[in-house]
């Protein structure tokens, strides 16, 4: 393992040392020489002293002989190579606290692995910490709480680097919540599994630190990648993945990962699937194309296709919609569009409507050549997916339906009232006649056209097209099944709630 000379600084600071290292020297260094080497330390006395010196700075050791001193050099040598043997070993075994009791030994700091839900898949064990709330909120619970990620998500800083793939350095004001520390992510394939928190606890952490620190997260990214694929365990790194593939979410998990990305269950979003079929080639480089020009979406990887979670409220969708446009046009794949949503409640049925979209859009290309299309909404297909899925027994009509139809249902139901839901229906009803409409609710014309105003003012797709018409009256008349036959399951859909175990 090469060394840089702030990582061998950094295990002399029991002796007594004068610094004189750059910044960013260089991680070169493969042993220790009494004479001069290149890519060595060259270690050589001056007087009752030792000068160690090496690619970018130099370390003077006090009062210690020549002989003692190149063993000390060359041990710390030793010592990084076995840390790395072991943390390479335990890693292949899957076994990530035993790489991070034996990561100890290099850092002598506190140090923490998460996953990217924030829970805490190892951790140093027997380290007073004591005057540190975050951390003894993390052994007990075993997730960072949620003052801490609001702390983190307020800090600029944070903020501004956390992006980075890199070690970066972070300072919190109130030291005995929140402890200073370095941290990087864990990603292989542009695809992020976790981070690493190195604390800044028994001594200031240093450009030796930030070195080591990376090649830490470098070392693991390849086994906690496979680990996960392996797994579909609760330690699952990304709870939106274990929702998307339809398995249960813990409450807490999810509420955590929601809170860090400061998204919220009133936001809108909508799913984009991108499918690669047996390209994995492709498929890596636009996973780093999407990750440098999307870092806010969440982006995650389902067998053959790039799945990505947009927030539309948060985030520029027409910008990202015309990324994703481009990118699948100049490698001649395809991408669908889920309906747009609120909450992630039901993530599952989206991602299939956004893998439907493909499905449908290319059938139908294919009927018609002249249409060179590589996107497809879900929207245009809906339709066809409703007459489609005949079982009415889970969500997945509800969350094909017509979201200004989703959106008026849950707006009645806290109240009771399906008004404004009836009048729409039966103004579709009689092909858009209000003359017709009134007669049959024995309403007075204009009382109708003022209650119809109010309704067609809040829709988001136009009742002037024939399919729209089509789509709502059809998406109104699932609402009255599930009202019928599976009331409860409707009402769990119009108050979003989650199902957890």
């Amino acid at each position: 393992m090469q060394l840089s000379m702030w990582m061998i600084a950094n295990q002399l600071m029991d002796f007594d040392i004068e610094l004189n290292i750059q910044k960013d020297t260089p991680i070169v260094l493969r042993s220790a020489r009494r004479a001069y080497a290149t890519d060595c330390v060259h270690v050589m006395p001056d007087g009752k002293d030792v000068i160690c010196t090496g690619e970018g700075g130099k370390i003077l050791i006090k009062d210690i002989k020549i002989e003692y001193a190149f063993e000390i050099i060359q041990s710390i040598f030793d010592t990084y190579d076995i840390w790395d043997a072991s943390i390479q070993k335990a890693a292949a075994k899957n076994d990530f606290q035993a790489v991070i009791d034996a990561s100890w030994h290099a850092f002598h700091s506190p140090i923490t692995l998460l996953n990217e839900d924030l829970k805490v898949l190892a951790m140093t064990s027997s380290v007073d910490m004591n005057n540190d709330e975050e951390w003894n909120y993390l052994e007990k619970h075993g997730y960072s709480s949620f003052q801490a990620i609001e702390s983190i998500n307020n800090d600029a800083e944070w903020r501004k680097h956390y992006s980075k793939v890199s070690a970066q350095r972070f300072h919190f004001p109130d030291k005995r919540k929140l402890s200073n520390c370095i941290s990087a992510a864990v990603v292989h394939d542009n695809v992020r599994y976790g981070r690493v928190c190195v604390l800044e606890k028994n001594r200031p952490l240093n450009e030796g630190d930030m070195q080591l620190l990376n090649h830490l997260v470098r070392a693991i990214a390849p086994h906690l990648c496979l680990y996960y694929l392996k797994s579909t365990n609760s330690n699952s790194y990304n709870v939106f993945l274990e929702m998307l593939k339809g398995h249960r979410a813990k409450k807490q998990v999810f509420e955590n990962r929601m809170t860090y990305r400061h998204w919220s269950q009133r936001d809108t979003y909508v799913i984009v699937s991108v499918d690669f079929q047996n390209d994995p080639g492709t498929m890596r480089m636009c996973v780093q194309r999407l990750s440098q020009k999307m870092p806010q979406a969440e982006l995650t990887l389902i067998k053959n296709q790039i799945v990505l979670i947009i927030n539309k409220t948060k985030d520029d969708y027409e910008k990202g919609l015309q990324i994703i446009e481009k990118m699948v046009a100049d490698c001649n794949k395809y991408a669908g569009i889920s309906l747009p949503f609120e909450s992630l409640t039901w993530i599952q049925y989206y991602y299939r409507q956004a893998t439907e979209a493909i499905r449908f859009g290319q059938y139908f290309s294919q009927r018609n050549p002249d249409l060179q299309k590589h996107v497809f909404e879900f929207y245009d297909y809906a339709v066809d997916c409703l007459l489609e899925i005949a079982s009415g027994k889970n969500c997945s009509q509800l969350c094909a339906c017509n979201p200004d139809a989703v959106k008026l249902s849950r707006e009645c139901y806290p109240n009771g009232s399906d008004e404004r839901l009836n009048t729409l229906y039966t103004y579709l009803k009689n092909d858009c006649s209000p003359s017709k409409t009134s007669q049959e609710m024995h309403l007075h014309k204009n009382t109708l056209l003022y209650r119809l105003k109010k309704i067609t003012d809040s829709l988001s797709y136009p009742l002037e097209d024939k399919y729209s018409r089509d789509y709502l009256f059809l998406s109104l008349r699932v609402f009255g099944i599930y009202q019928m036959k599976y009331p409860k399951l409707l009402q769990r859909f119009q108050k979003n709630d989650l199902d957890q175990d």
